[in-house]
């Protein structure tokens, strides 16, 4: 019986060496010579998000890099890759590349498009018949970042930056700047014992400096408060827009279908980054809104 045991205990020991052995994996990648421009395109005119408005086939220098069955339908408020972003891009050659963006059969946007090797960029096109805005997209977005530690084992803040793309009539780019403010939402908990403290104190803050048509705030970085110590940590943010004169932006609100000063709120999570586009006509149909991007 002993042998019988001692055989049974060699032959797993074969087995689990054997289930050891190292393999190597392969991924289907291929890396990007230096100098490359990469980039995300986004479709921001002044239209009524619908349907027939999608931009179902995009070519750069005669490559179909979107469709409808691919890569994603540019939707009008939105961007490509699909997916809201989420650390990918496309790659491109620096310099001049002939952008053709198609509806159906329709050839609708046929432009040169000037991209910066070795740059992520965010190209946004908000009128078919004018050259795009290019904005820095910010990568790397945390390469000088040392995790605090400080809010219950992790770190406790994320990255937003605010593009003004508002038209006051569709092709008629909104004339003032803009000042992007923030507030925050919920409880302040104390960090040791998780015990309420108090709410957050009804305070403004300004995100950036104001901006005007086509400007950005650059990524600014903004504190969280998470209430919950096992969770990757998120809280509401509530947002409002400011004026040159000092008073709340007083617009068509897109969801609402009437006009209101402009105000709205979002979940932010630790460690994301993301953009918010202030995009729509502001004084009459389709309206106005933020639309959110998540970079990372």
């Amino acid at each position: 019986m002993k042998k019988i045991f001692l055989s049974i205990l060699a032959i797993a020991a074969v087995f689990s060496l054997s289930s050891c052995e190292k393999h190597k994996m392969h991924f289907d990648v291929v890396e990007l010579p230096d100098g490359i421009a990469e980039f995300q395109l986004h479709y921001m005119e002044g239209i009524s998000n619908v349907a027939a408005n999608n931009i179902t086939q995009v070519f750069v220098n005669g490559q179909l890099y979107s469709s409808s069955g691919g890569s994603g339908t540019l939707y009008p408020y939105n961007g490509i890759p699909s997916g809201g972003g989420g650390g990918r891009f496309f790659q491109a050659n620096p310099g001049s590349n002939h952008f053709q963006l198609y509806r159906g059969e329709e050839l609708v946007y046929d432009r040169d498009i000037n991209l910066i090797g070795g740059k992520k960029q965010n190209v946004i096109i908000y009128d078919l018949t004018k050259d795009p805005i290019i904005i820095d997209n910010g990568f790397p977005y945390w390469k000088d970042r040392q995790v605090s530690g400080a809010n219950w084992n992790t770190d406790q803040v994320f990255k937003v930056q605010f593009v003004n793309l508002l038209m006051e009539t569709n092709g008629v780019p909104y004339e003032g700047k803009l000042q992007y403010q923030y507030k925050r939402s919920g409880n302040i908990l104390d960090p040791i014992t998780g015990e309420v403290i108090g709410p957050e104190p009804d305070v403004w803050y300004d995100l950036g400096e104001p901006v005007g048509f086509g400007e950005t705030t650059g990524l600014q970085l903004i504190e969280i408060h998470k209430e919950t110590f096992n969770s990757n940590g998120s809280q509401r943010l509530d947002y409002k827009i400011i004026t040159e004169s000092g008073e709340e932006l007083y617009a068509y609100d897109r969801s609402d279908a009437k006009f209101e000063t402009y105000t709205d709120w979002w979940t932010a999570y630790i460690g994301r980054v993301y953009i918010h586009w202030f995009c729509g006509t502001r004084a009459g149909a389709p309206g106005c809104d933020v639309a959110q991007w998540a970079s990372m």
